[in-house]
């Protein structure tokens, strides 16, 4: 196969960036691999957009892409100017506010509590601290609760003491409140 053949399927299918594809052509034996670049019409910025688009869409954080990018090997001057110009998109809440409620809304079918949930997503996503607490704040831990419990009832006598303080202790650990517990039971 040519070798132009072949670094255009490895650029379509990887977006790599310069120095990749410099040690990919230097892999297959290529003389002049800085000509071959040329010829072909690469253009690092395009691939580092591609990438950028792409972790924006998929909701990741500031931090979190300029790792993926440095790790694709990509210079740091033009990650950072990037950044720079992403940045409204990055902060955007109504861009991310969808993306944030399905993992919301995944957390509670797993019967994660709210507390879990609310460390979780704010992990993910530290600039809108705010917006996810008040989305988390009209979700109620009753059901969770409630799945849990009779989760344990189905496999276990809670009549029993020692394992009820079991049962109260993985619900603890789970991170339900110890109020909402005694209540419950």
């Amino acid at each position: 196969m040519n070798i132009t053949l072949r670094l255009a399927n490895y650029i379509s299918r990887y977006a790599p960036s310069k120095r990749k594809i410099i040690t990919y052509l230097e892999k297959k034996n290529c003389q002049d691999p800085e000509w071959i670049l040329r010829d072909n019409g690469y253009d690092e910025s395009l691939m580092c957009d591609m990438w950028m688009r792409s972790f924006v869409a998929l909701g990741k954080w500031k931090r979190e892409i300029q790792l993926k990018l440095q790790k694709k090997d990509f210079p740091k001057e033009m990650i950072g100017e990037k950044l720079e110009i992403f940045d409204v998109e990055i902060r955007d809440w109504e861009s991310n506010r969808l993306n944030i409620q399905n993992q919301i809304h995944t957390l509670e079918q797993r019967w994660k509590s709210s507390r879990i949930i609310h460390n979780t997503i704010i992990s993910k996503y530290p600039y809108f601290r705010d917006e996810i607490t008040e989305l988390l704040s009209e979700s109620d831990d009753s059901d969770n609760l409630t799945k849990e419990v009779q989760k344990y009832k189905n496999r276990y006598n809670i009549a029993d003491k020692k394992i009820r303080e079991k049962m109260i202790a993985s619900l603890l650990r789970k991170w339900f409140s110890y109020s909402d517990i005694k209540n419950h039971l």
